[in-house]
């Protein structure tokens, strides 16, 4: 990302959180000269992982044992819904 002097002097805290949280250079530019904010501490990129319910995470030989979509059986309760 690249923004102008000014535009830093005027977002500087929110830049700097950017560059902190999302681990992501700025240059600043400035009467064409650039210069780069970077985190001393690369961010761990797994940190960016997101929980998601319903992730099978483990033995993989449970996965055929895992429940999956009954579409019989969600026929038969919608059928009845629109009787």
């Amino acid at each position: 990302m690249a923004i102008t002097a000014t535009k830093l002097r005027s977002d500087l805290y929110r830049v700097i959180d950017d560059v902190i949280k999302k681990g992501v250079p700025v240059e600043v530019e400035l009467r064409g000269k650039k210069v780069r904010i970077v985190p001393v501490e690369p961010r761990d990129k797994l940190a960016n992982l997101v929980k998601r319910p319903g992730v099978i995470s483990g033995d993989p030989g449970r996965l055929a044992r895992a429940k999956t979509f009954d579409e019989a059986k969600w026929r038969k309760k919608w059928d009845k819904r629109l009787k």
